[in-house]
């Protein structure tokens, strides 16, 4: 948040006031502004302010952050210190995802720091959101709330989940015929622990697209190239199914969807 003088008078001066609001924020902190003027020398200036700011309790890191692999252990620690003379207690309240994280707070320093250990307990690949909820005797911060991010990757991702083309018009088709680069659409498949992934074998269950496999990273990552086989493609919505077969432990068939519409009119304003 900033006030400035528009004008400033050969030879004068002007003033620029800037505020910083430091609400949420805890120790180091640096913020810049740009200042532009009319000044062929000087067009653009740099104003930085920084400083620290005190907190009555330090929370690090200020966010918990769950990524990992199914079939690890995914945990982090929020470490809590009280930087006033007075005794600090701490005390759980809440945790909004209890069915997704496991909570313990200890004491790790009688009456100044605590320890906050939180663990994903999801056994399926997925992503969520939620937050931990703590009171303190403080009455300067009489509570404070953990933001929680989970984001558990199966062994074997696919990505995307779903091949969607989306909705032509046979005059659009018919542009589109020349251009392989457009009709090409990647699928990729990426082992996210291990390196021995191998592709055995791919499929299109309807034989409506075809595929071209190309090895990115050695036995981490493959890519799949899908180009739909237009003579075979009715009008209206086409589905096929890409079945991509590894050397993965439960992972041995992985099943992509595909859907491409061609429209039923003519129109003329040719969407994709």
């Amino acid at each position: 948040m900033s006030r400035f003088d528009r004008t400033i008078p050969p030879g004068g001066e002007g003033k620029i006031t800037m505020q910083l609001r430091t609400k949420g924020y805890q120790g180091n902190i640096r913020k810049s502004a740009r200042v532009f003027t009319n000044d062929p020398k000087s067009a653009q200036i740099t104003i930085t302010m920084h400083g620290e700011v005190w907190a009555p309790i330090q929370v690090k890191p200020r966010y918990v952050h769950l990524k990992g692999v199914l079939g690890e252990a995914i945990e982090q620690v929020v470490d809590l210190r009280g930087e006033k003379k007075e005794p600090l207690i701490v005390k759980l309240g809440s945790v909004s995802i209890p069915n997704k994280v496991s909570v313990e707070l200890s004491e790790t320093e009688k009456e100044r720091t605590y320890q906050l250990k939180v663990k994903n307990k999801v056994e399926k690949e997925g992503a969520y959101r939620g937050n931990i909820n703590l009171t303190t005797n403080y009455p300067e911060t009489p509570k404070i709330v953990i933001q929680i991010a989970g984001n558990i990757r199966a062994t074997v991702d696919v990505r995307p989940k779903v091949l969607n083309y989306g909705r032509f018009s046979k005059e659009r088709l018919e542009q589109l015929k020349s251009n392989d680069r457009f009709m090409k659409r990647p699928v990729m498949v990426l082992l996210n622990k291990g390196d021995d992934l191998k592709i055995n074998k791919v499929e299109v269950e309807k034989s409506l697209f075809k595929v071209v496999t190309k090895e990115m990273q050695p036995g981490r990552m493959v890519q799949l190239l899908v180009e739909p086989i237009l003579e075979k493609l009715k009008k209206g919505i086409n589905t096929d199914c890409l079945k991509i077969y590894t050397n993965q432990k439960d992972h041995e068939i992985l099943e992509v969807p595909i859907r491409f519409e061609i429209l039923q009119q003519t129109s003329s304003k040719n969407p994709q």
